[in-house]
């Protein structure tokens, strides 16, 4: 018999965490799972991806300003019984925050919970994020009778703030490896020069994902003689800040801001060097997309990178969290031709490890497990 599972996320807008549910629920086996997508508010670019045996459905049909407030003016329960009004044997929260409260107000003998943690927890606020309190938050995530986290260092955040009494899992995301391979060899919406460096970053433009930072050493490449180029891939509420940032250091003609890309592989693919410098991160879709991309990576040392990476960089370069240890490393990479093709092999080798088989399995095992 079937298990009817529905999957609760915000929305499925351009972030690696959307990206990630739509390949879990298309790749989840349907002759064991009747599954289920509900998004609280209908919008993003990743919702055309979803295969056409998952049930989609929404609760309102636009994104909403300051949701996470407002929503704040129901119970855990009262929003339960407005959201998710029909019968399902599995509940995921596949966010923390809001989707956690919501699933956190399932009544008692109700469907098993599962509450699904992409973010490290660093600090009590950040906890809360989306409850009324640190109480309602602990509540709410006691409720789930399986955590799921997607890397180590998400983990071991979260278990500072809270400990679970249920089931802990650590699996990684999934990633469509073929797909993304395929995609890479389509030709570029925007120019890559073969007479320069190429570096890009890939994401949301917003100021977590240290943005301002990559331009600055865009600034220092050109100082030091270097002839490269780089590509801000993705779009965001920071965009135009950061153009106006970019003319302001006078190197508006060697940076490319690309927009959202149906396709960034075809980008990614092509560049001599991929950077991360965010703030934080759980276990980032595109520091492993473009390991699939064969890519060499250079990162700072925040959440998840180690993990994906080496202790010692043995798949790619982890700096320390520093400004002038980024530099020296996105320096040497776009510099050093043999040592970046070193890098270039080690990142396909790495990439051999996320078969997507097998984290689709993961992730059933878990679920039927309940």
């Amino acid at each position: 018999m079937k298990r009817r599972i529905l999957f609760l996320i915000h929305d499925l807008g351009p972030g690696g965490a959307e990206k990630v549910l739509v390949n879990l629920v298309n790749g989840l086996d349907k002759d064991k799972f009747d599954v289920s997508l509900r998004v609280l508010f209908d919008w993003g670019p990743n919702r055309k991806n979803l295969s056409p045996d998952v049930h989609f459905s929404s609760w309102i049909g636009r994104n909403i300003p300051a949701n996470s407030y407002w929503m704040k003016l129901w119970t855990p329960q009262q929003l339960w019984k407005m959201i998710i009004p029909e019968t399902f044997d599995i509940v995921v929260s596949f966010l923390e925050g809001p989707c956690a409260r919501i699933v956190g107000g399932c009544p008692e003998n109700g469907p098993k919970l599962v509450s699904w943690i992409h973010t490290p927890v660093l600090n009590e606020k950040k906890f809360t994020e989306g409850f009324r309190s640190r109480d309602e938050a602990a509540q709410c995530y006691d409720r789930a009778d399986a955590v799921v986290f997607v890397s180590r260092d998400v983990r071991e955040a979260f278990r500072l703030l809270f400990v679970s009494r249920k089931i802990e899992r650590i699996l990684y995301n999934i990633y469509d490896s073929e797909k993304i391979n395929e995609l890479a060899a389509d030709q570029t919406p925007v120019p890559v020069f073969s007479d320069r460096e190429n570096w890009c970053g890939m994401g949301k433009l917003v100021p977590l994902k240290g943005w301002e930072r990559m331009l600055s050493i865009q600034q220092k490449l050109l100082k030091d003689n270097i002839p490269a180029h780089f590509y801000l891939i993705g779009d965001g509420p920071q965009r135009q800040e950061l153009e106006r940032k970019t003319a302001e250091l006078g190197i508006s003609d060697s940076v490319t801001f690309t927009g959202y890309l149906d396709n960034p592989y075809a980008v990614l693919s092509k560049c001599d060097l991929y950077v991360n410098a965010s703030e934080r991160e759980g276990f980032s879709t595109a520091v492993v997309e473009s390991l699939l991309c064969g890519t060499p990576v250079c990162a700072v040392d925040i959440g998840g990178m180690k993990e994906i990476l080496g202790e010692n960089n043995e798949f790619g370069i982890v700096t320390e969290n520093d400004d002038n240890a980024l530099y020296q490393a996105v320096l040497r990479l776009l510099t050093d031709d043999a040592y970046r093709e070193e890098y270039r092999q080690r990142a396909l080798e790495r990439a051999n490890d996320f078969d997507r088989a097998k984290a689709i399995k993961a992730a059933e095992n878990l679920l039927l497990s309940l």
